[in-house]
């Protein structure tokens, strides 16, 4: 980096970017804890799930939208049109009337939000070179982590000493902050490619991602259709996704360019990813549930209890992405932690207690932090690290679509094995321990494609900012 790229205007526009990416992640869990007020004063019972499905919607398909467009319009232009998405989407979901109404820009704010997500780590690949990166990387995930365990908490405080707007108003002046921030430091930098933007692609992967998750929301406790429907939507899915597909080898200029799939290390760095989603994500879902419905925790102490894994996920991440910005190797870190995670939940699910001493709980909860932490950190940097500087942002936004559509897939399944696994004794601890069991699974096939990846150094180069 050159002086100037390593002084204040880049801070601070980091400093709006990663304020932008903490506030997305905090709207995936912040709503969950305010939704019952939501729901009795808008009155929308028979659309519970909907809130979060449209927000997982938006942003998963807003991702590698994104991911194109910093390709071929000028970066600042498209990260300050994310921010004001998001802002605008967060306050019209405070102010919405009714609960249709709620649920149109809930998925609109997670358009934004999804945007965010992409254009971070696309953002550091700017102004770092992969191995500077991963300190960075480090900082992202402890603001996932953070953010994974605040939103609950803040989200119930909100809904009942205030307004279940405020859920989404809190948003509002930290994002202004935000804008402020990126318009007036975030330096100008050309796009690397005129092209233009691939319109067809974009709204067949719409086509093609909407009854894919809609699929897997059909299943479940909280589903959002009939089980019968999800397979018709899969059938719908398969022959929009095999049409985009076809689409996107014939275009000079596609939204996302396949034969990227030809780099090693970014093809087995997005298989990783998805299926560390679902691992993550049926973490931050069925723990609670252990705390509450099988040790007795009230809502409250589990929201608080749930700080130990932030500590642990904190801590790992600055810590792994200060080793692999100095050393440069990361499939190490990265093996070692799916190892140890794979075994952590194997055990689990074969021993999972029903009570348990709050020291050895916490410990057990810092470590699953602890071992979760570098794949928050590193996943989207390695997948950058073979890739041409004119297609970071697709790489980059290629990886969290991954990883949002595992999420879906993964929790869809994890869904299926409790209800199977309470149905044998239909004691919840039985649901828990096939959840568990179902997770080991995940890991086991988490390992296999960190194994897959090639044991090499990130590179010390950086991107030209012209490039």
């Amino acid at each position: 980096m050159t002086g100037q790229e390593s002084g204040r205007p880049v801070r601070l526009t980091l400093a709006g970017v990663f304020m932008g990416l903490f506030l997305a992640a905090l709207d995936q869990t912040i709503v969950a804890t305010a939704l019952p007020r939501i729901v009795q004063e808008l009155e929308g019972h028979s659309w519970y799930a909907w809130v979060g499905v449209l927000y997982l919607l938006g942003s998963t398909i807003a991702a590698p939208v994104a991911g194109r467009l910093v390709e071929i319009y000028p970066r600042k232009a498209v990260l300050i049109g994310a921010l004001s998405l998001f802002w605008v989407g967060s306050a019209l979901c405070g102010a919405a009337p009714t609960f249709s109404g709620l649920l149109v820009f809930r998925f609109l704010q997670g358009i934004g939000g999804g945007a965010l997500f992409s254009l971070t780590f696309t953002t550091l690949a700017w102004f770092f070179s992969p191995r500077e990166r991963s300190r960075w990387a480090g900082v992202v995930g402890a603001l996932f982590g953070l953010a994974s365990a605040l939103g609950p908490v803040l989200g119930g405080y909100l809904a009942e000493h205030l307004s279940w707007r405020w859920a989404f108003w809190v948003n509002l002046p930290f994002l202004a902050l935000a804008l402020f921030f990126v318009v007036r430091y975030m330096p100008h930098q050309p796009p690397p490619v005129s092209a233009p933007m691939d319109w067809v692609g974009t709204l067949l992967l719409i086509g093609w991602v909407f009854p894919l998750l809609l699929a897997f929301s059909c299943w479940g406790p909280a589903r959002i259709a009939p089980p019968w429907a999800g397979g018709l939507l899969l059938g719908v899915a398969a022959l929009v996704g095999t049409w985009w597909v076809r689409m996107e080898k014939r275009q000079a200029e596609p939204l996302f360019d396949l034969s990227l799939f030809r780099l090693r290390t970014f093809r087995y760095a997005a298989l990783a990813g998805f299926f560390f989603g679902p691992i993550f994500l049926g973490g931050v879902t069925f723990f609670p549930l252990y705390l509450q419905g099988v040790l007795g925790y009230p809502p409250s102490e589990s929201g608080i209890l749930l700080l130990a894994f932030t500590v642990g996920a904190v801590g790992s991440t600055g810590a792994v992405g200060a080793w692999v910005s100095r050393h440069g190797r990361f499939k190490p870190v990265l093996m070692g932690s799916a190892v140890l995670l794979t075994l952590l939940l194997a055990v689990a699910a074969v021993a999972l207690p029903a009570a348990l001493a709050l020291g050895l709980l916490l410990g057990i909860m810092v470590v699953g932090g602890v071992l979760l932490g570098p794949f928050q950190a590193l996943l989207s940097v390695v997948g950058q690290n073979d890739a041409p500087p004119s297609r970071v942002g697709s790489v980059t936004s290629a990886i969290q679509f991954a990883r949002q559509v595992g999420s879906t897939v993964g929790l869809a399944f994890l869904n299926t094995l409790f209800l199977g696994g309470k149905g044998l004794g239909g004691h919840l601890l039985l649901g828990l321990k096939a959840v568990f069991g179902g997770t080991t699974l995940l890991g086991a096939f988490l390992l296999a494609a960190l194994a897959a990846l090639p044991n090499v150094r990130l590179r010390s180069e950086r991107i030209s900012t012209t490039q």
